[in-house]
């Protein structure tokens, strides 16, 4: 049941956590160019950001993604709050952490009938992006090619248009043919577009990718040189269990990766042609990176920044390429756009994300919190130059950035004091997140706010102890 305006509005602004503001959408000045009209997102499934040529990578994996990274906002540290694909989405989505909208882990393999417990519940107080552009009359469309990201998550909702692979997976291709066929049925409507390409997920087999790909580089003294500074082992045993080595789960990736870039630029072409490229503003992020042996993992869905940090790379018109090299997380991207693209986004929307303009002159770095969808209780904090991961035991581990930024020595016995005060970070953001979580769907079931609410809100930090009620503490 939806909330009135009036009241819907009230709500979504105290759960705004107190000192952290989002960033309103801008009047345009007079005499500027027109708004961008269009926003086209493109997720890249488990896609590190260390292994993409615009991130300093020495092969030439991605030409298509570097050379849309010349002209791009790049940035350099930004960090997903969960490794796995249906979260992280979730979160990209909805601008919110993981235990806030529910969604804590992949459920596909889980029975038919838990799977829509388990995806994404919207309502009154917690909406998607698609939900808020289909508000507001845009074409929407989203075209995706895993289970990870199927309907039945919840993901679909607010789009008009809808395509995902009959089977597990489908080649990045036919994502990009069922988008570009969107763009030429909505004309000059207002668009917002979502492409998912799988195409970097492993299994690595032909013939997705094809075997040229896969067999397109081969190990070499840079290699070699790569994995040792990131201290990647030489043998890792779930590797060894299919006949594979270290080494030889890179030159697949790296395949994987230039078959990904090589459909990907029939995409980016398109948008760079005009009428679209004048009008609309794209967004190329990773829903996590992946493992490939270092920290002795393979996969993904731990804490370990090679799982967590992804590429980011913004393209809106009128707005000159940089780099940024701060911290930031995938909810920060959201009201870092309303500010770049005024009047793109719904201001009323954007209430409800948890991040910030990171671009704002006046933004401070805040910590970055992420959690283990894989073992629950497997959490992280960032603050500043030091990372505290808690592990499925319940143990700290502290790592120096600075000093160690591919976290190979735990120094939590050097630092006592910052491991506690991270430490409570950490069990504060989940409880805190786990609290709101209930409050959206107490919000959605009740129809109405009630003073009780109100004060949970407080409570929970969402309101200022001095805030006047619907100002967000801000």
């Amino acid at each position: 049941m939806f909330l009135p305006i009036a009241a819907l509005a009230l709500l979504v602004a105290v759960l705004s956590p107190a000192g952290a503001p989002v960033a309103a959408p801008q009047e345009a000045p007079v005499g500027a160019t027109p708004l961008p009209q269009n926003l086209v997102v493109v997720t890249l499934d488990t896609v590190r950001a260390d292994r993409l040529g615009c991130y300093g990578y020495f092969r030439d994996t991605t030409p298509n993604l570097d050379r849309f990274a010349a002209d791009a906002l790049r940035f350099t540290r930004c960090q997903v709050p969960i490794a796995q694909t249906t979260p992280s989405h979730t979160s990209l989505f909805t601008g919110v952490g993981p235990f806030e909208h529910g969604v804590t882990s992949n459920h596909a393999r889980r029975p038919q009938e838990e799977r829509a417990e388990l995806g994404l519940e919207t309502g009154a107080t917690l909406r998607t992006l698609a939900e808020s552009f289909a508000a507001r009359g845009y074409a929407t469309g989203g075209f995706v090619t895993a289970t990870p990201v199927k309907r039945f998550t919840g993901l679909a909702a607010g789009f008009a248009e809808w395509s995902e692979p009959t089977q597990g997976r489908r080649i990045g291709r036919e994502a990009i043919r069922d988008a570009l066929a969107f763009l030429d049925r909505t004309g000059e409507r207002p668009r917002f577009l979502w492409v998912h390409l799988f195409d970097a997920h492993e299994p690595y087999v032909a013939p997705t990718p094809p075997k040229s790909f896969l067999e397109k580089y081969a190990s070499e003294p840079r290699l070699l040189a790569w994995l040792a500074e990131r201290g990647f082992p030489e043998e890792v045993a779930d590797l060894a269990q299919h006949g594979r080595d270290v080494v030889a789960q890179q030159n697949l990736y790296d395949g994987a990766l230039r078959f990904m870039d090589q459909q990907l630029g029939v995409l980016l072409e398109r948008l760079a042609a005009e009428p679209l490229r004048s009008t609309t503003t794209v967004v190329l992020v990773a829903d996590h990176g992946t493992a490939l042996g270092q920290h002795d993992h393979v996969g993904h869905g731990i804490c370990w920044d090679e799982q967590l940090r992804v590429p980011l790379l913004i393209r809106v018109p009128g707005v000159a390429p940089a780099l940024h090299e701060m911290a930031l997380s995938t909810l920060d991207l959201w009201p870092t756009v309303a500010a770049l693209a005024p009047g793109l986004l719904d201001p009323e929307w954007l209430r409800q994300c948890r991040g910030s303009d990171v671009l704002a002159v006046d933004h401070e770095s805040r910590p970055l919190f992420a959690i283990s969808g894989r073992q629950g209780s497997l959490a992280s904090v960032t603050a500043g130059r030091f990372k505290l991961i808690r592990d499925e035991r319940g143990d700290s581990h502290l790592f120096d950035l600075e000093a160690d930024p591919h976290e190979q020595r735990d120094v939590a016995a050097d630092h006592p004091q910052v491991v506690a005060a991270l430490r409570r970070q950490v069990d504060a953001e989940v409880e805190r997140q786990k609290r709101a979580h209930a409050l959206h769907r107490r919000g959605s079931e009740a129809g109405a706010i009630d003073p009780k609410l109100l004060e949970e809100l407080r409570e929970l930090g969402y309101v200022g102890a001095d805030a006047g009620v619907g100002d967000g503490g801000r």
